[in-house]
């Protein structure tokens, strides 16, 4: 395994083809400060740019919470007045943007608290996997703040306007049941259970074959037009290029022999 620190609280894991941002602030239930958003970005590209990683993770350090929200103790310096909660909007907007538009699987691994601005880049994510004690709620009612639009059409996408609605105009909580119901998971293993089944999960989508994967991902985000950066003709050229590859090879090498394909992203 491979450690990057990229910011104090925020750290990169690289483990075989998986790679982990770990968001580390045990002390304040993984509370997002303004610097931690901005680390982000560059921790997901450090990954997304990395031809070994075929997949990347988000997880909170210990087994309280993913993410409890954002840091509401620094609101008052970093969101004070139209003009810094603007600029504190963009930064989170680019976070979640980054990791919305990563070319790989990105997967959410909820252990606990998944709330507010956690709930949000959880759901940026491809795929989100919790534990049990999985909480999830948007209490943006309750402090009188408003999500980036972006953020609220992620959760849109996964669980529909009704749904979404709920979960903003009620501020309610859901464990994890009440969550998977909704629609927000994919899964949901055993407290106990969890370290061992998602990683097995995780190994599972990185050893699919990266450029399939790759095109996948963002062909179903260019249906719910989740990405603006991917012309009709880029995706076509994604999916010819899937065609033309080593690994498209092997698959079918693999098929013919009765045998797992062992694919590179190439």
């Amino acid at each position: 395994m491979s450690d990057i620190t990229i910011h104090d609280k925020i750290l990169l894991e690289r483990s075989g083809p998986i790679g982990r941002i770990v968001i580390n602030n045990e002390a304040k239930r993984n509370a997002m400060s303004l610097d931690m958003w901005q680390a982000i970005p560059g921790a997901v590209k450090a990954l997304d740019d990395d031809a070994e990683i075929h997949v990347i993770v988000i997880i909170g350090a210990g087994d309280v919470a993913f993410i409890s929200g954002a840091d509401v103790t620094e609101f008052d310096v970093v969101r004070k007045d139209t003009a810094s909660a603007t600029r504190y909007d963009d930064i989170t907007a680019e976070c979640y943007r980054s990791v919305r538009n990563a070319k790989k699987p990105t997967i959410a691994l909820v252990k606990g608290f998944c709330m507010g601005a956690g709930l949000g880049l959880a759901a940026a994510c491809d795929l989100r996997l919790s534990n049990e004690s999985g909480k999830f709620g948007i209490p943006a009612g309750r402090l009188g703040v408003g999500y980036p639009t972006k953020a609220i059409a992620d959760i849109v996408n996964i669980v529909g306007p009704a749904k979404a609605k709920e979960l903003y105009l009620t501020a309610k909580v859901l464990d994890a049941t009440e969550a998977d119901a909704m629609g927000l998971l994919n899964e949901i293993y055993a407290d106990e259970e969890f370290s061992e089944k998602v990683e097995k999960y995780c190994l599972n989508v990185a050893r699919l074959a990266p450029l399939s994967a790759q095109y996948h991902k963002a062909a179903i985000n260019a249906a719910f037009e989740q990405v603006d950066h991917l012309s009709m003709d880029e995706l076509r050229s994604m999916a010819t290029t899937c065609l033309d590859s080593d690994d498209y090879a092997e698959g079918l090498r693999a098929f013919a022999e009765k045998r797992k394909p062992v694919f590179v992203g190439k």
